[in-house]
């Protein structure tokens, strides 16, 4: 019944999530001339060095982090 331990493993397991698949899938791989669906480079930030993609990254990542315990929310509102 620990909200905050929840929302807690909610953002880390969200982060790891993200830092390997989820960047990647939304922004990795903009190469014009292949046309796919998802990204498909940058898996786990391999190749952001700069520090203005790791706070883009940072950033999205607190999307991410919300949409998740905004759903856990509702759900421990429910039991």
């Amino acid at each position: 019944k620990n909200i905050m331990l929840k929302n807690i493993l909610d953002a880390c397991g969200g982060a790891i999530g993200f830092w390997t698949v989820g960047y990647a899938f939304a922004y990795g791989g903009a190469d014009s001339s292949k046309l796919t669906f998802i990204g498909n480079a940058d898996f786990a930030l391999i190749n952001i060095h700069d520090g203005a993609s790791l706070i883009g990254w940072f950033f999205q990542f607190a999307f991410a982090a919300t949409a998740a315990t905004i759903v856990a929310g509702t759900v421990a509102e429910r039991c």
